[in-house]
């Protein structure tokens, strides 16, 4: 299966959701952005502000389920509200805050959870409880020409597929190996051109865990780490870096083509390490995607996305590793309505203990609404998840139907 998977990696050309830009941040992670670059007389003082408003809210029924006490009901809301003040033409400072369910990503979700955006050891039924608000990113940035430099708290550059807007649910799982929560500097080189030889976007950062006051919510309680990021106390800076490349295409109207490939090392503090220190190792992790846009005709495109990552030294630890295979597929119709069938698999490897595979997966189908005045986009999205735990010695299956709508709105 591992073979054919990466076949398909190498057959299947894919547009990864990268950023338009150079940072090493998720500043757009759904955002758009409208660079200026054709300015008659750069001024050294020429400020402007921009912004993006984006919220989902959801509803998840997690209906059948081999374990009574995983059947519920739960309502959430998430969102980001992302800004950026440009300074003049070459330094900006950029922000990004975060709200989203805390029990949705805690370190036990994929040893515990069944796919759903809460976590229920009772089957009680959650409405928009443990949300947080925090500060996801803030850096101060350099641009000229071709370079970026950053600085500040920011998400490296690695993997795409724990990114929104795919779906309902088929970011779930890979989340896990977001790296979130890192405060450092980044540099980003572009070279090239997307319609003749392709752009190539280079990209190194270094960083270090957030224990500042910025990493605590706004609201409730300290949002915790995901298991990629809980690599026992990290390192200092220069022990913990990530190096990227995105490379993308533009061929005819429509039609688009990238990859991303990136590595992550987290150093991890031995001395604050709570695992066996013969054990301890720093904490590394592979990530190959590719995603490919292509227009069937005016009214019907499809949105193919393939991703593998593997995590060496989960949590600092030697014995524990993950792999994560993930593909979807999104049909665009019409412009305003989608299908989009996704499915995501984990496998969890621990020396001397039996492990466990994890799948979610999901088929859903959704409306977008034509721009007015109050949103620029509101998409309603209704689907059918399907999660699966092999334990090795039992399984459990459960299943669910889930509604989210989403709004956006730039200023």
């Amino acid at each position: 299966m591992k073979k054919l998977f990466l076949l398909c990696l190498i057959l299947l050309p894919v547009k990864l959701l990268a950023q338009e830009d150079l940072s090493q941040g998720i500043w757009k992670e759904i955002v758009q952005e409208e660079i200026k670059t054709n300015q008659a007389q750069a001024k050294f003082f020429d400020p402007s502000f921009s912004g993006n408003f984006v919220t989902d809210l959801n509803y998840d029924r997690n209906y059948q389920s081999d374990n009574s006490n995983h059947r519920y009901n739960d309502a959430l809301l998430k969102g980001i509200f992302a800004s950026k003040l440009q300074i003049n033409q070459n330094f900006s400072v950029k922000s990004l805050l975060r709200l989203e369910e805390l029990s949705k990503y805690n370190s036990n979700f994929a040893a515990s959870a069944f796919g759903g955006n809460a976590i229920s050891s009772s089957g009680n039924n959650r409405f928009f409880q443990n949300e947080a608000l925090r500060a996801e990113e803030i850096t101060a940035n350099y641009n000229n020409k071709n370079i970026t430099i950053l600085a500040g708290k920011f998400t490296p550059n690695f993997g795409t597929n724990w990114q929104w807007g795919r779906g309902i649910w088929s970011n779930n799982l890979s989340y896990n190996y977001k790296p979130t929560q890192k405060v450092g500097a980044g540099l980003s080189y572009k070279l090239g051109s997307r319609k003749k030889t392709g752009q190539y976007n280079f990209g190194f950062a270094t960083f270090t865990n957030d224990r500042t006051a910025l990493n605590n919510s706004l609201i409730n309680q300290t949002a915790p780490y995901n298991r990629v990021n809980n690599a026992g106390d990290a390192a200092g800076l220069g022990q913990s870096y990530n190096g990227s490349l995105d490379v993308l295409f533009d061929f005819a109207e429509g039609e688009k083509l990238s990859y991303h490939f990136s590595y992550i090392n987290l150093g991890v503090n031995s001395n604050a390490s709570t695992v066996t220190p013969s054990k301890v190792a720093d904490q590394k992790g592979y990530a190959a995607a590719m995603n490919y846009r292509y227009p069937i005709s005016d009214n019907f495109l499809l949105d193919g996305l393939l991703e593998y990552v593997r995590i060496k030294n989960l949590s600092g630890n030697s014995d524990v590793g993950e792999q994560y295979s993930s593909a979807s597929l999104v049909g665009e119709i019409y412009r305003n309505w989608n299908i989009t069938a996704a499915t995501t698999n984990l496998a969890h490897q621990q020396l001397n203990y039996n492990g466990f595979d994890q799948n979610l997966s999901e088929i859903s189908l959704g409306y977008k609404f034509d721009k007015t005045n109050f949103f620029d986009q509101l998409l309603l999205q209704v689907g059918y998840k399907s999660f699966r735990t092999n334990y090795k010695t039992s399984i459990e299956t459960n299943s669910g139907i889930g509604a989210l709508l989403r709004y956006s709105k730039a200023f």
